[in-house]
């Protein structure tokens, strides 16, 4: 996680010198700075900051007034305070800073102020990221009508730290192992947040509970294989060609379903 900074800082050196020292940290990057509060929200207007060093007392419009204009937005980015005075710790803490930091500023109290930040955007990025995937279950875990079903035609997988929206023809079968439900492609395979008796009433009618640990895509068998006592062995059409055993009392349904017999 890379954290997006800007400083305002009214004096050149005291910004090169805050600039290098936050970058000496490789969580962060100086993406922007300015010495005049005015052209502060103009520049917070173009570009996604994650992080703001506020000078308080600066050209224009003062740290404090910008504080108060961002904390009435949606997004604003996380501020620690930068300033010569004390007086204003109060209210700036009132304004959700993350940190009041008085110059001149040690190398060890803007470290502490820099993980104290990096902590914040990382627990809120979790808890966004908790709701999102809370709202997409519950989202996926009502597509029981078939009229939801049909408009949708997708099921959502996990991807790394997100959800990826598959296209059912575009998946060869469904698998379960260690308690969990993979939908499996040509070439690559996802876990779902399904178990396999959900799937079964909300796929379309080309999939088919094969066997107690799989479903199948019909349109994606390949052959099937002859096996012993007769039952049978469906070769996928995926890279591997995985072979998947049938069970014995769902014979009869692949016979029909596959006209074999």
């Amino acid at each position: 996680m890379i954290v997006k900074t800007m400083i305002v800082e009214d004096e050149k050196l005291a910004r090169d010198e805050l600039k290098f020292l936050i970058e000496e940290d490789p969580d962060f990057e100086v993406i922007s700075e300015t010495a005049d509060g005015e052209k502060a929200l103009s520049l917070l207007k173009k570009v996604k900051i994650d992080l703001l060093f506020l000078d308080i007392q600066i050209p224009g419009k003062s740290g404090i007034e910008i504080a108060r204009i961002l904390n009435q937005q949606q997004n604003a980015p996380y501020i620690i305070f930068t300033t010569a005075y004390d007086e204003y710790a109060v209210e700036a803490f009132q304004l959700s800073a993350v940190d009041y930091l008085l110059k001149p500023i040690s190398d060890q109290r803007l470290q502490e102020s820099l993980e104290k930040a990096k902590k914040e955007i990382r627990d809120n990025n979790n808890n966004n990221n908790n709701n999102f995937n809370q709202q997409l279950e519950n989202l996926f875990a009502n597509l029981n009508n078939s009229k939801q079903k049909e408009c949708l035609n997708k099921i959502a997988v996990m991807e790394k730290d997100y959800y990826l929206m598959l296209n059912f023809k575009d998946i060869y079968y469904f698998s379960t192992k260690n308690k969990k439900v993979w939908a499996h492609c040509y070439k690559k395979s996802y876990i779902t947040q399904f178990q396999l008796k959900d799937l079964e009433n909300m796929l379309p009618e080309q999939f088919f509970r094969i066997h107690k640990s799989y479903i199948v895509n019909l349109k994606h068998i390949k052959a099937v294989i002859p096996w012993f006592k007769g039952k049978y062995q469906v070769l996928m059409e995926d890279f591997s060609e995985h072979k998947i055993p049938v069970s014995r009392s769902k014979v009869d349904q692949i016979n029909t379903l596959l006209n074999l017999k």
